[in-house]
């Protein structure tokens, strides 16, 4: 009776195990996803303001004649929004604030996350790593807080994308609707 109730304890902390890794690799994928997406809206814009540019500057008098500068100014302000929100996406996060809050409260850092060790010494990993592989509930405590700031950075990223696809849509609207005033104007 005993063995199994270890047994069931130990598939249970195998389940908590997987569960934290399955959800952790979930983060990891859908943070790939908001960087392709943010990578695409950087570069759209990018080529939108490479174009948008010299084209009006080279046809100024017509762009001036037409009264269409207001919306290209519109529609390469948004570009160039939607380029800053993009950078700021795909912009590394700041590592050492996470680990130096541990350290303040005394508490232990993960020494599975990249941010957390790259400044360490080999000599100062290796006995860190062995004193945090000892106690397995240390191990899921590390993979638990390890997805907590993947979901965290995932929740910023995944925010600033929306926002910044609700300012190229409503810059690109507005840029369109702008010309088309214009157009029907004269």
């Amino acid at each position: 009776m005993a063995k199994t109730k270890k047994a069931k304890s130990n598939q249970s902390r195998k389940d908590v195990t997987n569960i934290i890794r399955t959800a952790l690799r979930n983060n990891i994928e859908l943070t790939n996803i908001a960087d392709n997406k943010a990578n695409t809206l950087l570069t759209l814009n990018a080529l939108m303001v490479t174009f948008l540019l010299p084209l009006a500057t080279a046809n100024i008098d017509f762009v001036v004649e037409s009264r269409l500068a207001i919306p290209l100014a519109i529609m390469i302000l948004t570009s160039l929004i939607t380029i800053f929100m993009a950078v700021i996406v795909l912009k590394p996060g700041d590592f050492s604030v996470i680990r130096n809050e541990k350290i303040e409260q005394g508490q232990n850092y993960s020494p599975f996350f990249f941010g957390n060790i790259f400044k360490m010494r080999r000599a100062e990993y290796l006995p860190y790593m062995k004193q945090a592989l000892e106690n397995p509930n240390d191990i899921r405590e590390y993979m638990a807080d390890d997805l907590f700031y993947t979901g965290k950075r995932l929740g910023e990223k995944m925010t600033i994308i929306r926002t910044a696809f609700n300012v190229f849509i409503t810059g690109l609207a507005a840029s369109v609707i702008a010309s088309l005033i214009i157009l029907f104007i004269k």
